[in-house]
């Protein structure tokens, strides 16, 4: 009788190098899938350098209780770029040789940067990845240091397609800025408002003049409460207005991530605007893991690229 060696196998940490946080997700590949073992984070301290993220990971990993020293983690679409691009029925070697002539054509830098083709689901169309090698190389110091191996470092919005394909576009509301990801024919795409999760707090702090870490703490567990309302209906209202479209292939599911994301009020917001869409909490990845449902609910969204990056780090998605 053949044995499944992948039954339990660990699975490269997922790591979320975050503006504001420092998130490690620690999976193992079950019969079912992936399930989550434990999770960890940091506050990240405001120019902090690259020997403190990897003393921090060092200890993340070891607080996580983690055998493998493998991870992933993923270029923010500031660094990275996605962009569609049309082939010919040519060789590979045409192929390469067209994604640099067209990243020469649109990057002044192009020498310096990493430039990759993936294809998607339409034939002849082509994803063009293009990231600043000085990034890659960066993550790599990084892990290094922490006694890691980075396995694979991908670009977050192909993460999400890979992750859930293209069942449901993600709204990751992160501390200093707001992404939208979607999919057009196969090429994610990214739109992006600069107002995040730290701007709300500061707002806050402002309006009832309290410090910033007791505005902070307040949004945590109270919510807004009243305060800061204006950012807060803005920022809804630019989500609203790129959700509503009911373009063909633009799914109805939608994904909330990033701290900002656990005010209540952005969600209900949101679910009246746009009550067409099917906004969610939680994915079935994080149903499997060792932790209760009460915690599962209120930190997926915190955690949410961490496990991403976890559960497709096997490359087998």
């Amino acid at each position: 009788m053949p044995v499944n060696i992948r039954r339990t196998m660990d699975l490269p940490l997922g790591i979320d190098l975050g503006a504001s946080k420092l998130r490690m997700t620690y999976a193992r590949q079950t019969a079912e899938g992936p399930r989550i073992e434990a999770v960890t984070s940091r506050e990240r301290e405001d120019g902090c350098t690259d020997e403190w993220l990897s003393t921090m990971l060092y200890e993340m990993r070891a607080d996580l209780g983690a055998r493998t020293r493998a991870c992933s983690m993923a270029l923010g679409s500031e660094e990275a770029t996605v962009d569609a691009i049309a082939l010919p029925n040519i060789s590979y070697r045409e192929q390469v040789a067209a994604a640099n002539i067209e990243a020469q054509r649109r990057y002044a830098d192009w020498r310096n940067r990493l430039v990759r083709l993936f294809p998607t689901q339409v034939r002849g169309s082509f994803a063009l990845v293009t990231t600043p090698t000085s990034a890659i190389m960066q993550r790599k110091r990084i892990a290094a240091r922490a006694g890691l191996r980075l396995q694979m470092l991908g670009v977050d919005g192909m993460v999400w397609k890979r992750f859930q394909s293209q069942k449901l576009s993600v709204v990751d509301i992160g501390s200093t800025s707001t992404r939208i990801h979607t999919y057009d024919r196969g090429i994610p795409t990214v739109a992006r408002y600069p107002v995040g999760g730290r701007e709300v707090t500061l707002e806050m702090a402002r309006e009832l003049s309290i410090d910033e870490r007791s505005a902070e703490q307040r949004k945590r567990i109270l919510g807004s409460a009243g305060a800061g309302e204006r950012l807060i209906g803005a920022l809804v209202a630019w989500i609203a207005e790129h959700c509503a479209s009911r373009e063909p292939g633009n799914p109805g599911q939608m994904l909330l991530v990033g701290n900002g994301s656990r005010l209540p009020e952005i969600r209900r917001f949101l679910a009246d605007l746009v009550p067409q869409r099917n906004w969610l909490a939680a994915f079935s990845e994080f149903e499997r893991s060792r932790y209760p449902e009460d915690i599962r609910r209120a930190a997926f969204s915190d955690w949410a690229l961490s496990i991403a990056l976890a559960s497709i780090g096997d490359g087998r998605s």
